[in-house]
């Protein structure tokens, strides 16, 4: 019994010396430590404005839907792609759309540009902006530019912002 005695008493002693050791150098760990957790944490905040990410959003939905309505894209893989983009009621909307529209209907987006971008409201899950976006299109006779103006709601997921509807605004 003195001999297991012994043997820890022994040992809680190297511990402690072991941590007196460490004492001296805490400050070697402590800041650097404090530092990446400061870093870590203010690094949230960087975040894209939802304005941008309606921007890029629309962007990309432009793109698809032009790559699906023109055949350089399957309908199914233009569906999967929208998905990662979109939620309902406008994700509903663009599927139904993809399936019933014929190429020839529509005219080619060249380009877009977003004029004016105001955040109109943001609540639970949901950002409400009032976008007014210039296309610059080109059509069967001849190229053309149309100014709109339109109601953008995002919706707050797991993975992201996603659009939730893209109506043109009734003035």
């Amino acid at each position: 019994m003195i001999k297991q005695f012994s043997r820890c008493f022994f040992y809680i002693l190297r511990v402690r010396a072991r941590w007196t050791n460490l004492k001296k150098y805490y400050k070697i760990f402590i800041f650097p430590a404090i530092i990446i957790i400061i870093a870590g944490f203010f690094s949230g905040f960087r975040d894209q404005s939802c304005s941008q990410i309606a921007e890029n959003l629309l962007k990309e939905r432009t793109k698809i839907l032009q790559q699906a309505y023109y055949g350089r894209i399957e309908m199914d893989q233009a569906e999967k792609y929208l998905s990662r983009i979109e939620t309902y009621p406008l994700l509903s909307e663009d599927i139904g759309n993809l399936r019933e529209s014929n190429s020839t209907d529509l005219d080619m987006v060249q380009s877009m540009d977003f004029i004016d971008v105001n955040q109109e409201s943001k609540s639970f899950h949901y950002v409400t902006l009032n976008m007014k976006i210039r296309w610059h299109m080109s059509g069967i006779e001849s190229d053309y530019i149309s100014d709109n103006q339109y109601l953008v709601i995002l919706n707050s997921t797991s993975s992201g912002y996603k659009l939730s509807e893209f109506n043109p605004k009734q003035e």
